[in-house]
């Protein structure tokens, strides 16, 4: 099973009812639920970028689950405005991937490498899930349209792995106020 993952920067999930600590820990859960369900079988796609790619990442290899990284530049063009933290954790993710792809890796920025990116982690995968807060425009909500049109299956991970259909991506979306001991 190949499952493709697209999901917003930390600073776009201030929209939700969730911390960015209460995301990566639905990350991490997300991860061991597929591999109890596909043990060696099991891939994940992510794009390296800090938010929920990363955060899959690290569940990733807290848990030996193999992953494949596909940039849409060089590491340094991608982490350019990125902490010293989150350029880290970009390398540590490159050395455990399985598979390294960058869409251009003689290039500069271009945001049009983004969505590039996303299309070959889709067209790859088997199912998208996303780590969506409703919003329809960006690279989240521009993965997922790719995914339906591609006729993929999406799972909304902060919606319990809700599917998302077409008609979700016209209406948006918002979550429940969820909070946990450690959000108080």
């Amino acid at each position: 099973m190949i499952i493709a993952v697209t999901g917003h920067r930390p600073d776009a999930f201030l929209v939700s009812h969730y911390s960015t600590e209460t995301i990566a820990r639905m990350a991490n859960d997300m991860v061991c639920v597929f591999k109890r369900e596909f043990g060696d079988d099991l891939l994940f796609n992510l794009g390296g970028a800090v938010g929920a790619d990363q955060w899959v990442g690290t569940a990733c290899m807290e848990h030996n689950v193999k992953f494949h990284l596909y940039l849409p530049f060089t590491p340094e063009v991608q982490g350019k405005y990125w902490n010293d933290e989150q350029k880290e954790e970009l390398s540590r993710q490159m050395q455990r991937a399985i598979g390294l792809d960058i869409v251009d890796p003689l290039g500069g920025y271009d945001v049009a490498k983004y969505q590039e990116r996303n299309i070959r982690m889709v067209d790859e995968a088997n199912i998208v899930v996303a780590f969506w807060v409703g919003k329809r425009r960006g690279g989240t909500f521009n993965a997922m349209k790719y995914a339906l049109s591609k006729s993929k299956f999406v799972f909304n991970a902060l919606n319990r792995l809700r599917p998302v259909f077409k008609e979700d991506l016209k209406k948006g979306w918002t979550p429940k106020v969820v909070r946990s001991e450690t959000d108080e």
